[in-house]
């Protein structure tokens, strides 16, 4: 059975020029600043660039930027921990909270954020909500609102949210346990009701997790993109990590890749993978739209440290996006 693991290594990086890879991929941003992360969460309000992160150090990651370029870090969200979070934790692990996804709904912030330990089932999503949106920062903790133990179908972490064409708004979420799931949660208060969990995507041989769902209209249809990382994450240079993408007419799938392959099968195209010096990319998130990708990779040239990535996502004529690196 896989484990999920997941690590973050603080970093102070000062600068960094943003390397192309591999021959023919488009180059990511050039970005300054805090700039160590781990699956980055990126979101845009009117004027402020935010990405949400996993920390070892208690509390949801916080970085925020005027031009999406230069990274400063901010105050975690329940910098001290909140005490429900040690329910799902060994009596001697401090709280590690994992791939939050957060944005804006209805006037008012929101962050999904996931409490589990290094391959364990026993996990839990929160959320916690902020009236009058995230720079608000008027955060009050909503509880576990999604949670997993052992024998479980699906494991409740790596959460992001999606609204459907239709308005609906979907949780999506899982790790390595029978893959990644959706959820239908309520427009009142953001929870999901019981049941009506659906698997969308599933890799036995290499693991799969970090979903992360946007829609596109191509030629008159609505499709739904589902990325997700697959491979071994936090093992810095040595991880093998790579971003993945298939698409469905249905925002609860079947999901299948540019070849045709379900990814309840394995399948997923490939869009990002390791570079030279940069291992393991993945952690991903996009805008709304798809027209911007997050993700972080891991520094060969410095320890194998996690590093911000963004950049532009490249949209063929076929409906399919392009490589990121």
């Amino acid at each position: 059975m896989f484990s999920r693991l997941k690590h973050f290594v603080p970093i102070a990086l000062g600068c960094m020029l943003a390397a192309v890879l591999s021959t023919g991929h488009a180059a990511p941003w050039t970005l300054t600043g805090a700039i160590g992360t781990h699956d980055p969460h990126l979101y845009k309000t009117s004027s402020t660039w935010w990405t949400f992160e996993t920390t070892d150090n208690g509390g949801i990651g916080v970085k925020y930027s005027a031009d999406g370029r230069a990274w400063t870090q901010g105050t975690p969200i329940f910098g001290s921990g909140l005490s429900w979070w040690s329910s799902y934790l060994p009596s001697n692990k401090k709280a590690m909270v994992w791939a939050p996804g957060c944005g804006e709904y209805a006037g008012n912030g929101y962050c999904y954020y996931a409490i589990s330990s290094f391959g364990s089932q026993k996990s839990a999503i929160g959320l916690t909500t902020s009236a009058g949106g995230i720079a608000a920062g008027k955060w009050v903790d909503q509880g576990a609102i999604l949670t997993s133990k052992s024998g479980d179908g699906y494991n409740a972490i790596d959460p992001s949210f999606v609204l459907a064409n239709n308005g609906d708004p979907y949780l999506v979420f899982g790790s390595f346990w029978n893959g990644i799931h959706i959820t239908r949660v309520s427009k009142v208060n953001l929870k999901p009701p019981t049941g009506g969990i659906v698997n969308i995507a599933k890799d036995t041989a290499n693991g799969i997790e970090n979903g992360f769902v946007v829609k596109k209209t191509v030629n008159g249809t609505v499709y739904y993109y589902l990325f997700a990382s697959k491979g071994a994450c936090c093992k810095g240079a040595s991880s093998t990590y790579y971003i993945v993408v298939g698409r469905s007419t249905s925002i609860t799938g079947p999901y299948t890749d540019k070849a045709g392959v379900s990814m309840m099968s394995g399948g997923g195209t490939v869009i990002a993978s390791s570079g030279s010096r940069y291992k393991g990319p993945g952690g991903q998130s996009l805008l709304a739209d798809g027209s911007v990708m997050a993700w972080h990779a891991y520094d060969a040239n410095n320890n194998g440290a996690p590093v911000l990535f963004i950049g532009n996502v490249t949209w063929g004529a076929d409906g399919w996006p392009a490589n990121v690196w």
